[in-house]
This record gives C-alpha cells, sequence and structure tokens, in this order.
C-alpha cells in the first residue's frame, strides 16, 4: 500500500502534464537562438506566458518566469532593500515561509529593520497590527496567501489595500493558491505575487513572479537579456510550457470535494481520539490540509509509523521538516516546543480518495 497525503510539500504530475511533457520532449531549443529550434522554443514560452496570463488576470509582460517560489521571493525582497537596506523597514508575518523569514533575517543583518507580525492560537492575523507597523521608512509587506502547515487563508484584499493606502508595495507568497483555487489579478490590490509549478501537479524547477506594471524591480540574476531584462539564463522551455498546461487542467471545481474528504477525515479522528488538537482556522484554510496532533504521541513517532505502512506525511513544511526542529508557525502560535513538534500535516489533492482516507484512519486506529 501507498498512499501520498503530503500534497502541500509537492504534487505528482497530472496526466495531462505528464502526456504532454512526453510529447516535446524532442524541443530542445533555446529560445534566444534565432534559428527554427530557437524560434520554436519561444514560441513555447510566449504561448505559456499568454495562457498564463489570460488564466490569471494579469497582462503577458506582468509575467517573470523563475526556478520557483524561493527565488521570485529572494528577488522581490532584495529587489526592495539591496544595494542599501541601512534605514529601510520590512514587515513580515511570524508564519511566513522560510524562504521569506530567512531572508528577512539576512536583511536584518545588514541594517533593515523587521516587524514580524504575531498571530493567536488559531493562526489568525491581526490586521490593526498590520496597520499600526507602518513607518515612513517602510518599504514593504510580505504575508502570505495561505499557510503551507496549517492552511490558514490570510486577507489578501484587506491587506493590499491597507498597503495601497499605505503606499507600500505588497508581495503575496501565493505558492499554496495558485491552481488550487481561481485568481483575478486584476481585481486584487497585490504587487508582486509568487507561486511554484510542482505545488499544482506541474513539473519542480519552475515557477513565475507576478510583478504589477511599474512596481518597483531589479533582478536578482542578471546577465543575458531573458525575461525582459528581469531575470538572466537559459529558459527552462519545457518546465514553463509545462507549467501553463498545469494551471490549464486544474480542476477548481473539485475544491468542495477535497474539503468534504478533509472534514470525514477530522471528524473520523475526533471520534478515535476526543482529546485530538487540530491546529488554524477550521472554517477559513486550504481544502485539503490537516494540521493535528494526539496528545501523548510524537509526531515523529506517528510519521515513521505510518511511512513504513505507506502513508506518507509530514511534521510541517518540507524544507523545515528534514531538521526535527518544532514549527515555527506552531510555535508563533503559542504552542510549547514539544507541542509544535508533534503537529502532523496531511494535505490532501484531487487524486486521493475516501478508500485512502479509510485505510488512513484503520492504520491509526492503533495509536
Amino acid at each position: 500500500m501507498s498512499i501520498y497525503f503530503d500534497n502541500n510539500a509537492t504534487t505528482p504530475l497530472a496526466p495531462e502534464v505528464r502526456e504532454f511533457l512526453v510529447a516535446h520532449l524532442d524541443e530542445f531549443g533555446n529560445a534566444s537562438s534565432v534559428h527554427q529550434a530557437g524560434q520554436q522554443a519561444k514560441r513555447l514560452v510566449n504561448t505559456a506566458r499568454e495562457q498564463m496570463g489570460a488564466l490569471l488576470g494579469c497582462q503577458e509582460s506582468e509575467l517573470i518566469f523563475s526556478s520557483g517560489g524561493t527565488e521570485a521571493l529572494n528577488t522581490v525582497l532584495l529587489a526592495n532593500f539591496l544595494p542599501d537596506p541601512q534605514g529601510k523597514h520590512l514587515i513580515v508575518s511570524s508564519v511566513e515561509h522560510s524562504a521569506v523569514l530567512e531572508t528577512a533575517h539576512y536583511l536584518e543583518s545588514l541594517g533593515a529593520e523587521v516587524t514580524r507580525l504575531k498571530v493567536d492560537r488559531q493562526g489568525r492575523l491581526d490586521l490593526e497590527e498590520l496597520r499600526l507597523s507602518f513607518k515612513p521608512q517602510t518599504k514593504l509587506v510580505a504575508i502570505m496567501w495561505a499557510n503551507n502547515e496549517i492552511g490558514n487563508f490570510y486577507d489578501v484584499q484587506a491587506i493590499g489595500e491597507i498597503c495601497q493606502e499605505k503606499g507600500v508595495p505588497y508581495l503575496c507568497d501565493a505558492v499554496q493558491v495558485v491552481g488550487t483555487l481561481p485568481i483575478d489579478l486584476k481585481k486584487l490590490p497585490i504587487d508582486y505575487l509568487v507561486a511554484s509549478a510542482h505545488k499544482f501537479h506541474g513539473p519542480k524547477g519552475v515557477g513565475f513572479l507576478y510583478r504589477r506594471s511599474q512596481a518597483p524591480l531589479s533582478p536578482l540574476i542578471r546577465g543575458g537579456r531573458q525575461e525582459r531584462g528581469m531575470r538572466a539564463g537559459t529558459e527552462n522551455i519545457l518546465g514553463i510550457a509545462a507549467m501553463a498546461k498545469a494551471l490549464q487542467v486544474a480542476r477548481f471545481e473539485e475544491v468542495a470535494e477535497i474539503s468534504a474528504l478533509r472534514d470525514r477525515m477530522e471528524a473520523e479522528l475526533l471520534k478515535l481520539f476526543s482529546d485530538l488538537r487540530i491546529h488554524g482556522e477550521l472554517n477559513n484554510r486550504l481544502p485539503g490540509t490537516s494540521n493535528f496532533a494526539l496528545p501523548g504521541v510524537s509526531g515523529e513517532t506517528l510519521l515513521m509509523n505510518l511511512d513504513m505502512r505507506g502513508v506518507q506525511v509530514s511534521l510541517g513544511a518540507a524544507c523545515e521538516s528534514g531538521s526535527m526542529d518544532p514549527s515555527h508557525v506552531l510555535l508563533a502560535m503559542g504552542f510549547s516546543p514539544q507541542e509544535a513538534l508533534d503537529g502532523l500535516r496531511i494535505s490532501l489533492s484531487r487524486y486521493n480518495s475516501q478508500a485512502e482516507v479509510d485505510s488512513f484512519i484503520n492504520l491509526i486506529k492503533d495509536f
């Protein structure tokens, strides 16, 4: 038996994306070359940009392809603070992905000032704290759309409107949202938005940065003139084209089914374990995400026993779980280090089934 319940870490390729990749494997050209192979590669990139712009509600020129979410987040953060971070101010939440928090720590070491917004026991932000955190020297606000560990959604409409009132750009990490929910960037007060293809059944090693026209940006990677001079380096042609295909075949209509599957799983767990602790906002989170702890049961022990039985889950963010340190998200929510170590994350996708959930429930009865 093999059950994959770690889709917030990465997702399997959609069959349509796999077929697309196989069909285009022989298209090896460099999009910067003027000969036929190069121009065919360029057409693939241009078509992908056109398709994604239409699907996301933005101009083609506002999309910059990258190697993934971490690179795109670093690009915006460093562009707004380097070469002279002294005296500049950054606002982030305390539950951001490490790509934001570690970069914020680096900028702080160079002289920037960083405000880390607190969350409550359910992982919720206080937007009044955000409003009161702005300073004359605030250069950027970086707050995610949905948390990768507990699934909480944050009110990007309200956050963006506050940033607009203050005249400060807003960077939104939407890695867990793009491809899960429909997005229309024309209607959102977001200046920069980041996503990664492997989170929505596309390939690894490719993502994008949406940059609203006129939002300040300088390249992180310099060299050639690819991506209108905003990201040097030969484009990942097949990755970019396959990312567009993955977004095209996203099934937003299945969100309710995935949420119902998650809710049924939690209901069955609560029948088995009355002291089960579910982390995050129950009615305001990603459809497939459940983060919980069985008091008195080590998260690591639970994970390893499930893995030996063919069920793949995680203790939190994939970028962090190998360290076996307590989840910084659960710590920020006020849990003790031991409680934070016991948090288990299950994240479902459209390819999971009720039969798999039933098998998981039967296995976990032994704990």
